[in-house]
């Protein structure tokens, strides 16, 4: 409860929690607005950006939007490697075990810092600095999914072989995907993979 009554007799005593999340809304149309108008304390946005799955952006290609069409994933336009190890030379885990979307960054951390500095798969994706960003990352088994879905429009990618995934299936295996065919499998981390970098925007 505020008791100053300076701020009491302010414009601002009045916002509500309802007005914040209007304002937070308004803020994301702004971001992809390019017409703004302001009638009072209505803000609208119009002629925002149209991004497509298959555009060439921020380094990549987008491969998946979300519901808003401004936000989604993005893939390196090419392999970063094809045949390196998911693991730095330690069989432990390392609990990259989120699988969603936008989970591939927090596995590549995880796996990063159990591992160490190395030339690994996630290692690989965290240095990739294509477009000049920095924040690539190997994808969720959920990600690369999407991302396989969408390989002919992205383009690419060799058929028959086994990209790597930053899902851990246990202390020894990890998730592949074996594109041209699609399905998901563990491998040895020691195995030889291909790897692709995504990031999201």
């Amino acid at each position: 409860t505020e008791t100053d009554p300076m701020f009491n007799a302010s414009v601002a005593s009045g916002i509500t929690a309802t007005d914040t999340a209007n304002w937070n809304n308004k803020q994301d149309q702004l971001v992809a607005g390019t017409n703004i108008t302001i009638v009072g304390d209505t803000i609208s946005a119009t002629g925002g950006s149209t991004l497509t799955i298959g555009q060439a952006y921020q380094g990549g290609i987008i491969f998946w939007l979300d519901s808003t069409g401004q936000h989604g994933l993005i893939a390196a336009i090419a392999d970063q490697d094809t045949g390196v190890q998911w693991y730095n030379g330690t069989f432990a885990i390392t609990n990259a075990v989120r699988d969603g979307v936008y989970s591939g960054q927090y596995n590549t951390e995880r796996i990063i810092a159990n591992q160490g500095a190395g030339n690994y798969a996630a290692q690989i994706c965290a240095n990739y600095q294509g477009g000049g960003y920095g924040d690539w990352y190997l994808p969720s088994k959920y990600e690369l999914n999407l991302l396989y879905l969408q390989r002919a429009t992205v383009g690419g990618f060799t058929n028959s072989v086994v990209y790597w995934t930053s899902n851990e299936y246990d202390s020894n295996h990890a998730l592949g995907q074996l594109f041209g065919y699609g399905y998901q499998d563990p491998s040895s981390k020691v195995s030889m993979g291909y790897v692709r970098a995504i990031r999201a925007f």
